[in-house]
């Protein structure tokens, strides 16, 4: 399902502060911050950026822990590449 985030301009900001944060805190969906109509920055309570770092973070882990069983994987099948002298893993990828 595809969300529409909510928005608001520079000058709601300003004018309304209290009322924004207040809303944040009762939603904890991330407003965007439009400024000349143009989305600028995006604003949200720490619970919510605490969440979505700490899920950042946790799909950051699964990546590299599938990453790593593929080698070990690849390794246990022979599936493996030696490095010449003046070689650079670098230059594998090419």
């Amino acid at each position: 399902m595809i969300t529409i985030p909510d928005m608001a301009n520079v000058a709601d900001l300003q004018r309304d502060y209290r009322g924004l944060v207040n809303g944040l805190k009762k939603t904890g969906k991330p407003v965007v911050i439009l400024s000349n109509g143009n989305p600028d920055i995006v604003v949200m309570d720490v619970a919510t950026y605490n969440s979505y770092t700490q899920n950042l973070k946790e799909l950051q882990e699964m990546y590299l822990l599938d990453m790593a069983k593929e080698g070990m994987k690849e390794y246990k099948e022979g599936d493996t590449k030696t490095l010449k002298k003046d070689q650079k893993l670098l230059d594998l990828l090419d």
